[in-house]
């Protein structure tokens, strides 16, 4: 009898098991959290990671740090550079969804680039800006 039981209890904690996987969903899509004193940023871009010689959209959620509202209709851009001085820029697009902007970027070489944004929420409020490093991968061999 006990190793009824026992063999029951495995069945049911692995049938939660796999509902509990189920239930997740698909896999998120990585996030970058950074923020200013102002403002909190969710990153997001596609593809991960960045190739060279391939866009890179990058889609930036915008909230702001002490409501935690979004703040829709604000004005920013992206920028990245390297060492070497390849630069790289776009402006904010809105995107759909409420305090959500896209840019695209374009990395001309491969390596590590210093990326950052600026961000103000009207032109009458000063440009706050947020900074990061990201590893770009060589470009595919292929690519036009």
């Amino acid at each position: 009898m006990r190793r009824v039981r026992g063999g029951r209890s495995l069945i049911v904690v692995g049938s939660l098991a796999l509902l509990a996987g189920a239930s997740c969903g698909p896999p998120r899509h990585p996030e970058l959290r950074q923020g200013t004193k102002s403002y909190l940023f969710t990153i997001t871009s596609e593809p991960i990671p960045p190739r060279a010689r391939e866009d890179v959209i990058y889609t930036i959620t915008v909230k702001d740090r002490e409501t935690k509202q979004p703040v829709d209709n604000g004005e920013g851009r992206i920028f990245a550079n390297t060492r070497d001085g390849a630069r790289t820029y776009d402006g904010f697009v809105k995107a759909p969804g409420v305090g959500v902007y896209s840019a695209r970027l374009n990395y001309v070489a491969s390596g590590q680039w210093a990326v950052g944004i600026q961000f103000h929420s009207d032109s009458l409020k000063p440009l706050e800006k947020t900074e990061w490093m990201q590893d770009v991968l060589p470009e595919r061999s292929g690519t036009p």
